[in-house]
């Protein structure tokens, strides 16, 4: 049998040397978005073009307030009978002096033999805490600083067609961890590191990963958790969606998530309730808890040449035990939006979004893609 233990122990060094440990390195992650640009431009033939979208950003966000940034998406085919690949930098600095660098990708090699999907990210967050739990009080709230970064990899081999299977490894670095009160996590540590690593199964007939409009995707993720500050769990995670046309100009979506983590960890890796990426218009974190189940549908319609428009419903909860998933209540929200092709050869979207939770909880959102 291999030796996990030793395994994880290497992996966990290897990431810790890789993985920037301040701001400074994370903007050479950018500047290496340009060396990408390069390289991929001399082994791509004419047929295969690069589309490169640089544009600054704005918004507001419910965990960061006012934000200002600039994003580059870069899209491209290694080939020309396959579906679009994507990389993206962005930088952004926020009205709560947060600063948050990442460069991430999905990139389909020829004739879709392989799927390499990898993030990397750099932040100096500072953030807030309400405590454990879908009840947990606004008078609970706490205000933290921390340096986060981390390190994400899956490289799947397709098994059959649109179906992939293969390891995923996921790095996690906290420094300079400081509550502001007393009411923190009693098992805290100044510095903290986790480590994820285990099998992803990935179904996806999308015909555009940033802005599907058919097609289906289901993601399956079993990994083993481990954190210096408690131990080991199991953690599953599965994330499903659907998209169908409704009618010449409408498209309907919609998604499942759900992850549940086996045994108690540090705050950091509880599941998130909240955000751009699973239930728009709440704080990401408001709500955190060993497991989470969210739902999300959303019609897409075309309006005039590349305007275009969205509104969707979600709901979310979280949960301590599996028994719980539907006795804790949802918390809902609503989103509505503007679309811009960006990219018409490519059907890339601009996404401005404004969404709004229960209880005064908003937010808007500026991204590249589709939330789901």
């Amino acid at each position: 049998m291999p030796d996990f233990g030793l395994i994880e122990s290497r992996l966990a060094y290897f990431c810790n040397e890789l993985i920037p440990l301040s701001l400074k390195n994370a903007v050479c992650l950018i500047l290496g978005f340009g060396l990408a640009q390069n390289i991929l431009s001399a082994t791509q033939n004419d047929s295969s073009k690069i589309s490169i979208l640089p544009v600054p950003t704005f918004g507001y966000a419910p965990e960061t307030r006012g934000y200002a940034g600039a994003v580059c998406q870069m899209a491209f085919k290694t080939e020309d009978k396959i579906r679009l690949s994507s990389l993206k930098a962005e930088f952004q600095y926020t009205q709560r002096k947060q600063s948050i660098a990442e460069i991430s990708g999905s990139v389909f090699l020829p004739s879709e033999q392989w799927l390499i999907n990898f993030v990397a990210h750099s932040s100096r967050f500072p953030d807030y805490w309400w405590g454990i739990g879908i009840q947990t009080p606004e008078n609970a709230k706490e205000s933290f600083n921390s340096k986060r970064n981390w390190l994400e990899v899956a490289v799947l081999k397709k098994v059959h067609p649109n179906w992939f299977l293969g390891p995923i490894f996921r790095h996690q670095r906290r420094d300079a961890i400081a509550f502001e009160q007393t009411l923190s996590p009693s098992s805290l540590k100044v510095t903290d590191a986790g480590l994820q690593a285990g099998l992803q199964c990935l179904h996806d007939s999308r015909n555009n990963m940033l802005n599907p409009v058919k097609g289906a995707y289901l993601d399956v993720q079993i990994t083993r958790n481990s954190a210096v500050a408690t131990g080991n769990g199991i953690r599953i995670q599965i994330d499903g969606r659907a998209y169908k046309k409704v009618g010449a100009k409408s498209i309907a979506a919609g998604r499942a998530a759900f992850s549940y983590l086996s045994a108690p960890t540090h705050f950091f890796d509880l599941a998130l309730l909240g955000g751009d990426r699973y239930l728009r218009g709440y704080y990401l974190g408001r709500f955190r808890d060993r497991g989470m189940l969210v739902f999300n549908g959303e019609i897409r319609k075309s309006i005039h040449k590349r305007w275009g428009a969205a509104i969707g419903l979600g709901a979310g909860t979280v949960f301590s035990q599996s028994a719980d998933v539907f006795v804790n209540p949802f918390k809902p929200a609503f989103n509505a939006g503007l679309r811009f092709v960006a990219d018409r050869k490519e059907n890339i979207n601009l996404r401005i979004d404004y969404a709004v939770g229960q209880k005064g909880q908003s937010g808007f959102y500026f991204a590249f893609g589709e939330a789901f």
